[in-house]
């Protein structure tokens, strides 16, 4: 029962997420706020929901194994699954801005775990943890890269005719949702995420401890990629449509919104401690993103293809193996 009502809470998160986005875009776009900036805010933040509420929730239930497996897990299913499945479908050419951009922020970001989050290498302070502190780095390095992806954005709404705009808007007027059905959207989106939350953190702390398995290795190979299988689907039918830019795009942009946003506001709440198996999942995830980089970087085509994703697809497996195996 315990395990069906874990798969109930990330089920319910999933969906109710897919409400607040639904309904944060049929608001924004009725308020004249620019497509672009839907997509890069509205879109991003609601679809990164579940991983927030379950960190969040379980940081103010003293759960931080569950908080960083939580993250350390879907930015590890995104990497090596989400990417590769989408790159099986079709290679994935990857975009000059994400290349100067998105993956080095993504290297970055991960690597300030690492930096953050062991006092006693780099300090000889004897404890490893992420401090209120190193949330409020983490926080400040968010809004720098929001920054900039905001005036991209707006950048590429100026370029838009104020005749097409305007058309696109009266459109999106009479085609769109009321103003009451979104709203009822947005109410019932924040409703189910609560609630899927709480289900996802008592369930996920019950199994660990009446089965003995650490609360780290359930976010990291359940509750975390039980909150991504949505990305999934939605870069599949991404990659069909030959959108390499969305599913590169969504995937090291949710990778970055989880370090930096997520992952600074649950050490802000409560602080963190890095165990040797944490340190050593964020070493794996800095050497996935490397390799990431140097085939897209210096290949010819800059693309993900098929022999990386294969590659990516079997380093999940190794990485999951060794997690249990030392779990």
């Amino acid at each position: 029962m315990t395990v069906l009502l874990l798969i109930a809470g990330i089920a319910i998160a999933v969906v109710a997420a897919d409400l607040l986005v639904d309904g944060g875009v049929a608001l924004a776009r009725r308020w004249g706020i620019p497509s672009l900036v839907v997509g890069a805010i509205v879109v991003g933040f609601g679809t990164s929901m579940p991983e927030l509420i379950v960190n969040v929730s379980a940081a103010l239930k003293g759960s931080t194994d569950l908080a960083m497996g939580n993250i350390l897990g879907s930015n590890l299913f995104n990497l090596c699954v989400v990417m590769a499945v989408a790159a099986l479908v079709r290679p994935l050419v990857v975009s000059g801005d994400s290349r100067a951009k998105d993956l080095p922020m993504c290297l970055l970001a991960t690597a300030l775990i690492g930096v953050c989050g062991n006092q006693l290498y780099w300090d000889g302070i004897n404890y490893h943890e992420l401090m209120p502190s190193s949330g409020i780095i983490m926080l400040m390095f968010f809004g720098i890269y929001l920054y900039y992806t905001l005036g991209e954005t707006q950048v590429g709404a100026q370029h838009k005719q104020p005749t097409q705009a305007r058309h696109h808007a009266k459109t999106v007027a009479e085609d769109g949702p009321p103003v009451w059905r979104a709203g009822l959207f947005l109410v019932l989106g924040l409703a189910g995420l609560l609630v899927g939350g709480e289900m996802i953190v008592d369930n996920a702390t019950a199994i660990a401890s009446s089965f003995g398995i650490s609360e780290r290795l359930i976010g990291l190979l359940i509750v975390g990629p039980g909150t991504s299988v949505p990305e999934l689907f939605a870069s599949v039918a991404a990659a069909l449509k030959k959108q390499s830019d969305m599913v590169v795009g969504n995937v090291l942009g949710s990778c970055i919104f989880n370090i930096l946003f997520i992952i600074g506001i649950t050490s802000f709440i409560l602080p963190v401690p890095m165990d040797q198996a944490l340190n050593q999942i964020v070493l794996f995830t800095l050497a996935v993103i490397a390799v990431i980089s140097a085939f897209v970087w210096f290949g010819r085509s800059h693309a993900i293809g098929r022999l990386l994703a294969v590659g990516l697809l079997a380093a999940y497996i190794a990485q999951s193996l060794w997690s249990v195996m030392a779990g």
